[in-house]
């Protein structure tokens, strides 16, 4: 049952991350770079006040946190860059897909148990995550460079999950929250950088619309956390679809309850193939 409650509160958390992005890109241009730079330190600061009571380090947990803060960044910064270079949908598209790493890595090297239903699940998750975002009235645009851009924040965000895997292993489930701590405050270092290359107003951007950011921010402090605690407690196997499905399905409710989206039938009927997938992936 705790699994069941801490990954709906993973799925609200995920949607909220989105309703925040697009709630802060409706009052401010051209500061997305600003916006993530926020919400890093705004979900450092969370698992900062977590680490206080037993703040306790270790040199076991420094490469893995190293190896995320890279690959986080690297997802945030492509993810952007592809989308500014081609298709919102195709790009979010292929970065959706990029939960089948975590996956492979249980199976691979976890030695996670395969089984139909498990396949069954996988499938008609993929095939939900088309029909969704394929229908979108967008320009397809694909250059080489959007490509590699896209690529890249395929990869980054697969391999922040099985990082993050990786450390609970190698730790026996323990320095969860100086392990984020660490990993976001490289993270942040990482994305300065990029706000004043691209001569970003951090100080307006933050005073018109940095609320929208800090609670992103807070909203991934907690699915990292949760993440963290439900590795060590089911397959990363059926955990990451299991979350992928339901972000599915309260996105698209979120979409035509509060945003009043025109869907297409395709979409829709992507939205039931995600709720299958979810009936699927827990048998």
């Amino acid at each position: 049952m705790m699994n069941v409650l801490m990954l709906l509160c993973v799925i609200m958390c995920l949607s909220w991350q989105n309703i925040s992005r697009k709630a802060y890109n409706q009052k401010v241009i051209n500061g997305a770079f600003s916006f993530n730079l926020i919400s890093i330190l705004s979900a450092a600061l969370f698992f900062a006040l977590l680490s206080i009571p037993k703040f306790s380090f270790s040199k076991d947990f420094i490469i893995y946190a190293v190896l995320f803060a890279l690959s986080y960044g690297m997802a945030m910064i492509f993810s952007f860059l592809a989308i500014a270079e081609g298709s919102l949908a195709l790009t979010a598209l292929i970065v959706s897909y990029s939960l089948i790493l975590p996956s492979l890595y249980g199976i691979l090297f976890l030695n996670e148990s395969i089984s139909l239903f498990l396949i069954l699940g996988l499938c008609l998750l993929i095939i939900s995550l088309l029909l969704i975002n394929i229908n979108r009235n967008t320009a397809t645009k694909i250059t080489l460079k959007w490509l590699i851009f896209v690529v890249l924040a395929f990869l980054g965000n697969g391999l922040c999950s099985i990082f993050q895997k990786m450390q609970q292993v190698h730790c026996d489930g323990l320095y969860k929250n100086e392990f984020m701590l660490l990993s976001l405050t490289i993270s942040a270092a990482i994305m300065l950088p990029a706000v004043l290359i691209k001569k970003e107003k951090f100080a307006t951007h933050f005073k018109r619309s940095g609320g929208y950011a800090i609670l992103c921010g807070l909203a991934n402090g907690i699915v990292n956390l949760f993440v963290l605690i439900l590795s060590g407690r089911m397959s990363v196997s059926v955990m990451f679809p299991i979350v992928s499905a339901g972000g599915i399905i309260l996105s698209f409710i979120v979409s035509l309850l509060i945003y009043k989206e025109k869907l297409s039938v395709m979409q829709y009927i992507g939205a039931l193939l995600g709720l299958a997938s979810i009936i699927l992936l827990n048998i």
